[in-house]
């Protein structure tokens, strides 16, 4: 059966860690801490949601353990960068969710066909023993 997968939600961010980056030559990265480390999945869809985004004055974010790693220069205009991260997380979580719900009716629907099935079987065998 197909998993489901854990929602993550922001924690805080690491106001004292701002560690120099060999993305560009004067950029630097702080971190947001998460409420776990994703599973896969997250970290897929949440890239997948990063790729797509339209926000024009975006840089690098990546998943690092329970982390997330933002890049940002001096003169950038870092709270945009956090909202930008808040709304990533918002939005790879209600994909998550989705999903979720999704796995939820398929393992609905096979239990219920399995019940059916059962109750196939009673009717089967009482009509056998009305018979014998």
């Amino acid at each position: 059966m197909v998993k489901k997968v854990a929602t993550i939600d922001i924690v805080e961010i690491d106001t004292e860690t701002v560690v120099r980056t060999h993305y560009l030559s004067r950029d630097y990265a702080f971190f947001i801490r998460l409420s776990g480390e994703p599973e896969p999945q997250w970290i897929k869809i949440f890239n997948f949601e990063s790729s797509r985004s339209r926000y024009l004055t975006k840089k690098k974010i990546s998943v690092v353990g329970d982390k997330l790693l933002l890049y940002c220069g001096a003169d950038d205009n870092i709270e945009n960068q956090v909202a930008f991260a808040r709304d990533l997380v918002k939005k790879t979580n209600l994909r998550i969710e989705e999903d979720n719900r999704r796995i939820d009716m398929l393992y609905r629907k096979k239990l219920g066909d399995r019940e059916e099935r059962e109750e196939d079987k009673e009717e089967i065998r009482r009509k056998l023993k009305e018979i014998s």
